[in-house]
């Protein structure tokens, strides 16, 4: 099985990607999802997290308050890497354990801390999603529900797209183009299957 690690800001477009790949009969484990799954009232991480910020981050039926719990940690360094510290062990080991169960000739992982992460799973190659800065505030702010200035300071806290396509192997362009976007998800794909 070959790992192909794919990384972007937030609203870039990872998801997109990685479905693409699917769809030509890749595997996917997303980090963002278990990320949402271990902070279930029966995650992994669910104590930690509440017991670091408080009660006052859940919903009424006892679940954490995903936007509360955002407006925290992207207001605030400290609070960020707390919440890090916290999550990305417990990401990491379910990570190995959906890769260790993977029968897939290709496996994509959707990673947006790829690179600024102590992220432990060694991938052959690595595919950074870029899209233009407006595009990505747009698209979180429709998806967070959020104002333009928490999508800009969410994005501000990452890499930017100069430093993502650095350091990837490859690099797909998402400017809102989905016939585009396919056809470099397809070339990407054919090389990785070589």
């Amino acid at each position: 099985m070959r790992i192909l690690g794919i990384t972007g800001g937030i609203g870039a477009g990872k998801t997109t990607v990685t479905q693409m790949f699917v769809r030509l009969g890749a595997d996917a484990v997303d980090a963002d999802q278990i990320s949402h799954e271990i902070m279930l009232p029966n995650g992994s991480a669910y104590f930690p997290v509440v017991h670091a910020f408080g009660k006052n981050i859940l919903n009424a039926d006892g679940t954490i308050h995903r936007k509360k719990l955002a407006d925290i940690v992207f207001q605030n360094e400290k609070q960020l890497q707390l919440l890090n510290q916290i999550t990305h062990g417990c990401i990491f080991e379910e990570m190995q354990r959906r890769i260790d169960r993977s029968k897939a000739s290709l496996l994509c992982l959707d990673v947006p801390l790829l690179f600024s992460s102590d992220f432990p799973i060694r991938c052959d190659k690595t595919l950074a999603v870029i899209a233009p800065e407006n595009c990505r505030i747009q698209r979180v702010m429709q998806r967070d529900s959020c104002t333009r200035k928490q999508a800009e300071q969410r994005i501000c806290r990452q890499l930017s797209d100069t430093e993502f396509t650095a350091l990837a192997d490859f690099c797909i362009v998402n400017d809102g183009s989905a016939e585009k976007i396919w056809e470099q998800v397809k070339n990407v794909y054919q090389i990785m299957m070589e």
